[in-house]
């Protein structure tokens, strides 16, 4: 079966003894240069992260036939973008692998890899055994303007994405951007993450406990996603597990990476010491005696510190990305509600971890906590944890249920799902096309993209489509676009200013939310509340009722609009950290109502 693909290439059935053999190959390569390449991610990480990752990745290739039903058609070109951690093993689930069922895939060294990536890329073979795999040079912008083009025919104003999947990594505002940008029929695959919160019950097995919180929280300094954001302990175990997380804490060795002996080391980002300081700093009420909270600027380092706060004060629902232990001690056991169902919680769900028993968390699984079933048997760990060996495996589905956690969104549809780069592309892009006549059709339209041209551009949440261009030419309609100054079609795309680009916040204005008066901040409570009551409103409906929040009808026309401006200016503050962005109404009904939900909690 060959299907002539884009013009010049083909879709191919695949010849799965051909890529098995191709995979154990890389894998005893990677065996027998164990000592180069560890030397080389040592510049990056510690030794124990090294060993992990070479595991991993030997585990994904050598098993690679566990996964063999995915390999049937090869699709056309992927584009992956990858996180800061685990270089090697990211790097063979999100490219490698993938590289195996695609013409093309393409990537970006991220940033603060590009000292050692292409060191590791030369000892590992890349260009020998996985020659599709294209390494971009060009800059961001350039790349997205690249990879999210559309192939069109221009007779008969139709067109294909160039990129049929990407895959990405990353925190979940990124995602949101990202996904914007490329068109709703390319497949996009997104790893984001989670809370996994882990809890300790009263009749666990505290040393073991204890252990596995150490691995999780101090693996790649924190910097991973499967790091719990809270562990939950019991109190009748509450003071053991503490005294038993100290005595250990003692023996972590922090320093540099060359030093295998050291469990911590520097952080990847020097920029995260600012957010990480802030953090501790907003905290320094719950910091346990034995460990001060100290950041060494200058190594980029930061020990591992503990922070002892009851869950009754509140959760920690902040994703920390550093060694920082975040200790909440529960009274009883329903009390685990305070976190399980707190709203915080939900967007992010991924894993949950239990040592002993608990009556609330077994009845977690399959329940719906407002509408949603947040954990399945498969995000569920008992006695064991995200990093145990055989936990966490490449040729299985990662991730979870929340919605910044992970998901698959194809045609406008995002389903929350832990996912596995090979198994959906294969069910959402190959499987459509085994269907009685569908090749053919994906054939013929094929045939007719005979000339590439920029359709598709970058888009970035906050800009609506201007009133002179066409929405025709965008593919997704009524998106929010960052209009590139490109020349496509007959259609002229106009540069604007960096002044009309909006990016939603990452974190909630928390500087500009402490200068609110009480007044103001109803006003916001009330159209959060709106949001998260009604799931489905009409633009119209919606318009009226953003303008009447802050209208008071014994007020003069000319008064109510200066209410309404200040309350408007308000919103664009705690969205977008400026004084104005796009149409309000359509914008909130457009945007992940959850995150918007998020930056409005005042």
């Amino acid at each position: 079966m060959s299907i002539r693909a884009h013009g010049s290439k083909h879709m191919d059935s695949l010849d799965f003894v051909s890529i098995q053999k191709t995979a154990l190959a890389f894998a005893r390569h990677i065996e027998s240069h164990f000592e180069e390449i560890a030397s080389i991610l040592l510049e990056y990480e510690s030794f124990e992260v090294v060993e992990d990752e070479v595991r991993r990745t030997l585990d994904l290739f050598n098993n690679l036939h566990e996964n063999k039903k995915y390999f049937v058609l090869r699709i056309n070109e992927v584009t992956s973008f990858l996180p800061r951690n685990q270089p090697l093993y990211a790097f063979s689930c999100f490219v490698a692998v993938p590289s195996l069922m695609a013409q093309n895939v393409y990537f970006r060294i991220p940033q603060s890899m590009r000292g050692f990536f292409p060191k590791l890329l030369q000892v590992l073979k890349i260009a020998e055994f996985f020659p599709n795999i294209i390494i971009s040079n060009k800059e961001r912008l350039e790349f997205l303007k690249e990879r999210s083009a559309l192939l069109v025919d221009p007779k008969q104003d139709d067109s294909l994405p160039v990129t049929d999947a990407v895959i990405f990594t990353g925190i979940s505002h990124h995602a949101e951007r990202l996904r914007c940008i490329f068109d709703p029929r390319t497949l996009f695959i997104a790893n984001g993450s989670g809370h996994n919160p882990l809890v300790i019950a009263e009749n666990a097995d505290i040393p073991k406990a204890a252990e596995a919180a150490l691995k999780l929280q101090l693996y790649n300094q924190g910097q991973d996603c499967a790091a719990p954001n809270a562990i939950l302990v019991h109190r009748q175990v509450y003071q053991r597990f503490l005294r038993l997380l100290r005595s250990e804490l003692q023996k972590i060795k922090t320093g540099p990476y060359d030093d295998q002996s050291c469990t911590v080391g520097p952080m990847s980002e020097p920029d995260d010491l600012k957010r990480i300081g802030t953090f501790m700093v907003d905290n320094r009420n719950w910091l346990d005696a034995s460990t001060p909270g100290i950041i060494r600027t200058a190594e980029a380092m930061v020990e591992p510190t503990m922070l002892c706060k009851p869950l009754k004060a509140g959760g920690n629902f902040t994703e920390i990305f550093a060694p920082i232990i975040f200790v909440q001690k529960y009274e009883q056991d329903d009390e685990l509600s305070l976190y399980f169902e707190n709203s915080h919680y939900a967007r992010n769900a991924m894993y949950v971890t239990l040592y002993g028993d608990s009556v609330y968390i077994n009845n977690l699984i399959g329940r719906k906590i407002e509408g949603k079933v947040l954990h399945q048997s498969d995000t569920f760990l008992h006695n064991t944890h995200l990093h145990a060996p055989g936990i966490e495996r490449g040729t299985q589905p990662y991730g979870g249920y929340g919605y910044s956690a992970s998901s698959i969104s194809l045609h406008g549809k995002i389903d929350p799902k832990p996912t596995c780069p090979q198994r959906d592309i294969y069910e959402r892009l190959v499987k459509p096309l085994l269907k009685p006549g569908k090749i053919k059709e994906y054939k013929d339209a094929l045939r007719r993209m005979t000339k590439r041209e920029m359709k598709n551009i970058p888009k970035l949440m906050g800009l609506r489509l201007n009133s002179t261009t066409d929405p025709k030419h965008n593919g997704q309609g009524k998106s929010y676009l960052d209009f590139l100054g490109l020349e496509s079609g007959g259609v002229r795309y106009q540069e604007l200013p960096e002044q009309n680009i909006f990016s939603l916040l990452e974190y909630p204005n928390a500087e500009f939310i402490s200068h609110m008066d009480q007044g103001s901040k109803q006003y916001v409570h009330a159209l959060r509340k709106s949001l998260l009551r009604n799931k489905k409103m009409d633009q119209g409906d919606f318009a009226v009722l953003l303008y009447s929040i802050p209208k008071k009808p014994e007020l003069s026309e000319h008064k109510n609009k200066i209410r309404q401006l200040h309350f408007f200016r308000n919103i664009y503050h705690l969205l977008f950290g400026k004084e104005s962005g796009p149409r309000l109404a359509q914008f909130l009904l457009d945007a992940d109502r959850s995150n918007i939900c998020e930056l409005l909690d005042v």
